[in-house]
């Protein structure tokens, strides 16, 4: 029988970007249901706290991503203002949800991912989600009233608050039905070993 397994993802995240594909391998190699859930305190309307990052953590940021990214044949781009001034997340984020409803959810990470942070694209741009919906094959006004919808906007507080309920703190973290927490694209490999520990390796 599969498990069901949360992952708490955001879009402002070079991890969960890099995170994606080795995810989407893992759920073809193994009985696991993993669950989406687009993970962001920006987005939810809740405070973002104010901390300063340290220069050194910071570099070491640019050089871990872009070493994991040139091993891949992955292209990376930084926005030039970030971290200082990010893109805003709040309306791709919403989008998630309604990409998950009209079941192109891995579509719309691949595009969405692909777009922000592998060409630098503004999400915010009228001609990124003009062109993102073209490439879905999804209406485009229709998408859009859904995605500003007052439902829509609480079930991304929803998320927001399940994810600081089961002690989510960063992205992409991985949660268990038994509570169980593994966190950072670094720990990929050992999901993979809980995994098989737990003897579900599709045959």
């Amino acid at each position: 029988m599969a498990v069901n397994v949360e992952i708490f993802y955001s879009f402002q995240s070079p991890y969960s970007y890099l995170a994606l594909d080795p995810l989407y391998e893992i759920q073809d190699t193994y009985e696991v249901d993993l669950l989406w859930q687009p993970f962001s305190a920006k987005a939810s309307g809740n405070p973002v706290p104010q901390m300063g990052v340290l220069p050194d953590k910071l570099s070491y940021l640019y050089e871990d991503t872009k070493r994991i990214a040139a091993d891949r044949g992955l292209a990376l781009t930084y926005p030039e203002t970030w971290p200082e001034v990010e893109f805003d997340p709040a309306r791709i984020t919403r989008g998630a949800l309604i990409a998950n409803d009209l079941g192109v959810l891995m579509e719309y990470n691949v595009k969405v991912f692909d777009k922000w942070w592998g060409l630098g694209e503004n999400p915010n741009d009228d001609t990124f989600m003009t062109e993102l919906c073209e490439d879905l094959d999804i209406d485009l006004g229709d998408f859009l009233s859904k995605v500003s919808s007052s439902d829509t906007r609480e079930r991304v507080k929803g998320l927001y608050k399940r994810g600081r309920k089961l002690g989510v703190f960063d992205t992409p973290t991985f949660v268990f039905e038994s509570g169980e927490r593994i966190v950072g694209y670094d720990k990929l490999p050992y999901l993979a070993e809980r995994l098989d520990q737990l003897g579900l390796k599709k045959k």
